[in-house]
């Protein structure tokens, strides 16, 4: 019984892990230029943005590298046998806390990118992300 249900959870998690690696792949080639979303950007704005879009992929890139590497050391642990708990808890804890430094780097990306466009191009661009949200199911990353 405890062979089974071992399994069934490093199956779970295997097939968890994968979908989100396809999930973040298939985002981050799909990721909308914000250029591209909003209409009437004046060069100011479009450098500014392109700053803000720049620093923010940069931080995101090097968060989302060290999860897949906490990612890949859960993998190992999940596949031995026996109790791994006080290895695979403070790799669970890790990578929750780097998701969330990547949710906050997003939400942060979102307002600073919120203070370059006037309320037009804020209302437009949120239309846009609203759109984006419908057609590929997750917020814009």
């Amino acid at each position: 019984m405890k062979k089974v249900l071992f399994l069934t959870l490093t199956l779970a998690l295997g097939l968890s892990l994968y979908a989100q690696r396809q999930g973040g792949q298939r985002h981050k080639d799909q990721r909308p230029d914000i250029t591209q979303l909003v209409s009437n950007l004046t060069d100011s704005q479009k450098n500014k943005l392109e700053t803000v879009t720049s620093e923010s992929r940069q931080r995101v890139d090097k968060l989302r590298a060290r999860q897949k590497t906490v990612r890949d050391s859960i993998a190992l642990y999940m596949d031995r046998e026996g109790d791994q708990s006080r290895y695979l808890n403070p790799l669970f804890d890790c990578e929750a806390k780097i998701q969330a430094e990547i949710s906050r780097e997003m939400y942060s990306t979102k307002v600073r990118i919120e203070q370059v466009l006037t309320k037009e191009q804020r209302q437009e661009f949120q239309k846009a992300s609203e759109q984006h949200r419908k057609k590929y199911g997750k917020k814009q990353q």
